[in-house]
């Protein structure tokens, strides 16, 4: 599967038309936003009058979308920064008439240099994003992809005046087309092709719908329909409110986590059709998405056999290889192009997903002992309470920006003078030196408006004066953050991970994440932190009272947080802060930390997740606090599991040395994959765990 590390996220958002034309907003990577702009409504190319030369239409729709001067400085500033971008174009409910524009020809000219098709290069995986209200689940792990085709061709179609469709060569198409593909299973709905029978075989638990059929739309009643069958074979013309809520019964009767749910719809309309599907399946495929569909492939007119064949090919085969349902779009364009067949703009993609990804696959396993013995050692740890997870910086991917983000912005801030300004521990020291009273408070208020961006929250006026004191938790907590947060990601690693059975969490992170989920989900859940000062002669332990508990939960941070003024004062950022909190966890550990937690840790076996080997949070925890844990048990062989991204991390040989160095009475495991890929892999293994 592709890695998402080398895409940056393009957003689009084109919202209600107001006075001065319908405001366009530009935000990259979920942070920086740029000026406004606006649509000129007396120059909108509608209706959409098409010209011989399809590169001409494209670029004069691209240079209509970005005629406003700061939306085209945005977009050359984004473009010379990042060749790779993910593009979502997000049409507010409020602006639906611009659906009917051809945005699949978008053709950037350059300016000057060499044009490119943003729907059919691999740079810039493009989709019509639709926001929403509910969670659009994990990419799938479970392999075979089952697709189910439905092909609806009532007998009495020559009475509509439509054409029969020819079903035994849509479906041995399909067959072709999905030929020699390893992990699909592809079933045929029996005739006839009712919604009744539709749901019921849904329910077998399908993970792709390929429907095949006619369809049209009212313009008076903005209604569309399917020409599908009733029990007896003759035509029923279904409107996509019942479709639609169809679907979402059968959706919400579902964990969005599990791995037999139905994650996309392809709407295909049937190669003999004399009636363009347009504003049929155009006017359909928004619903669907509403509905709970996390992505829906629909054609926005008529499209010739050839031209069907090899996007469908092509599509099915690029995304079993790496599940990102908007990069094998583009794919397939680009192989319509390459072939000179007609017609590489009519598929349209519409989806719930900001990172693209609807197949997932499982992370790879480097271990000290036998791999398949991995799992059932973990999943049996977790059920007795005896692992503790240790949470790191990117474990808020989604949610936070980055450490290498954050340092960016304060070495901008504060005219950090030397190049490696993507080090916040270097940044922080530099800070420190400088302005040392504000070096906390400006790294929590730039935390701040990441939250903000990253939940796609404009701050009003209102919501400034009210966060503008508050610390980060009262402000997750202002924005209801937990609500919001399930809404937008598709694997919500905080969620999952309260799912699990376990009393106690370590985090080095300072926001409040962990807590307030656990809080919410099992009513009652502790922060706690070292104790940072020496204490003085006949100073009590210190203990957890009462110790952590699966009812009782308790979330450790390591490193300080940001709602307690001492723990606050104390948040490790620097690299003196990271020296002294060595020399503290190695030598004064007893002192520092709870006593019944250090008991529990050396009972334990321990997980990392959301690390890279270089970060200082995860050196000072192996050689200041599990090193010397070791070292006490040397009796007893322990055990670690390590997630790492293989793009962050060295050969598999070359990580296991460096942690063996560290962790010599430790079993190793090192899970290679991206922190949502364990957890989601994780979790999946232990709802069967749990159901067996």
């Amino acid at each position: 599967m592709v890695s998402q590390a080398g895409y940056a996220d393009l957003e689009i958002r084109v919202l209600g038309r107001q006075a001065q034309g319908y405001p366009v907003e530009i935000t990259l990577n979920h942070e920086q936003e740029f000026p406004r702009g606006h649509l000129d409504p007396k120059s909108l190319p509608l209706p959409w009058v098409a010209t011989a030369s399809v590169e001409a239409d494209g670029e004069r729709l691209f240079r209509w979308l970005l005629a406003d001067d700061r939306l085209k400085t945005a977009w050359a500033e984004v473009r010379g920064l990042y060749p790779q971008r993910r593009v979502r174009l997000r049409i507010d409910a409020t602006a639906p008439e611009l659906h009917a524009l051809p945005w699949e020809l978008l053709r950037d000219p350059g300016d000057g240099g060499v044009p490119q098709d943003l729907v059919a290069t691999v740079a810039t995986p493009f989709s019509r994003y639709l926001s929403g209200k509910w969670n659009p689940g994990s990419p799938i792990l479970q392999r075979p992809i089952k697709i189910l085709v439905a092909i609806a061709n009532p007998e009495n179609l020559k009475d509509m005046n439509l054409e029969s469709i020819k079903e035994e060569e849509e479906w041995a198409t399909l067959q072709q087309a999905t030929s020699g593909l390893k992990g699909v299973k592809i079933d045929r709905l029996p005739k006839p092709c009712t919604l009744q029978a539709l749901e019921a075989k849904l329910k077998d638990g399908y993970h792709i719908l390929h429907f095949i059929g006619h369809g049209s739309y009212s313009e008076k009643d903005r209604k569309a329909v399917l020409y599908m069958a009733d029990h007896k074979n003759q035509t029923n013309l279904e409107n996509d409110e019942d479709i639609a809520e169809m679907l979402a019964r059968q959706l919400a009767g579902t964990d969005i986590q599990r791995d037999d749910k139905l994650r996309l719809i392809f709407l295909a309309s049937c190669q003999t059709a004399t009636r363009s599907p347009a504003n049929a399946f155009r006017g359909l495929a928004p619903r669907l998405v509403a509905a709970g569909v996390p992505a829906v492939v629909a054609m926005q007119d008529l499209v010739p056999v050839d031209t069907a064949r090899q996007f469908t090919g092509t599509f099915y085969r690029q995304l079993l290889r790496h599940g990102l349902v908007d990069l094998a779009s583009n794919e397939a364009r680009s192989a319509l192009i390459a072939a000179r067949l007609p017609g590489a703009a009519i598929p349209v993609l519409f989806m719930r997903l900001r990172s693209g990804e609807l197949l997932g696959e499982r992370g790879h396993i480097t271990s000290d002992w036998r791999e398949e013995d991995f799992w059932p050692f973990l999943l049996e740890n977790i059920d007795q309470g005896l692992c503790t997870p240790f949470l790191g910086p990117r474990v808020n991917a989604g949610l936070l920006p980055p450490p290498d983000t954050v340092a960016k912005m304060l070495a901008e801030r504060y005219s950090y003078p030397l190049p490696a300004c993507m080090d916040l521990a270097k940044v922080a020291q530099f800070i420190a030196l400088k302005q040392p009273a504000v070096l906390r408070r400006e790294y929590l208020r730039v935390l701040k408006r990441g939250l903000f961006s990253h939940l796609g929250l404009k701050p009003t006026d209102e919501d400034k004066r009210r966060y503008e004191h508050a610390s980060l938790t009262e402000t997750a907590q202002g924005i209801n953050w937990v609500k919001k947060i399930i809404d937008l990601q598709e694997n919500e690693i905080h969620h999952l991970l309260a799912s699990l059975p376990l009393p106690l969490y370590i985090t080095t992170n300072v926001d409040s994440f962990m807590f307030e989920v656990l809080k919410q989900t099992r009513g009652h859940a502790r922060r706690e932190g070292p104790r940072w000062e020496q204490p003085h002669a006949g100073s009590p332990q210190y203990i957890l009272s009462p110790t952590p508990s699966i009812d009782d939960p308790v979330v450790f941070h390591l490193n300080g947080y940001d709602s307690d003024a001492e723990q606050q004062k104390h948040i490790v950022l620097s690299e003196d802060d990271y020296l002294s909190h060595l020399i503290r966890l190695s030598r004064d550990q007893e002192t520092n930390l709870p006593t019944n937690l250090l008991r529990m840790l050396s009972e334990n076996s321990f997980l990392f997740l959301g690390y890279s080997l270089d970060d200082w949070e995860f050196r000072v925890l192996l050689q200041g606090l599990i090193k010397p844990i070791a070292q006490t048990n040397q009796a007893k062989k322990m055990h670690v599991g390590v997630q790492l991204e293989p793009e962050q991390a060295p050969s598999a040989e070359k990580a296991m040395d460096y942690l063996r160095r560290y962790l010599g009475q430790f079993s190793i495991d090192v899970y290679w994959g991206t922190p949502q890929q364990f957890v989601a892999d994780l979790y999946n293994r232990w709802q069967d765990y749990v159901r067996w």
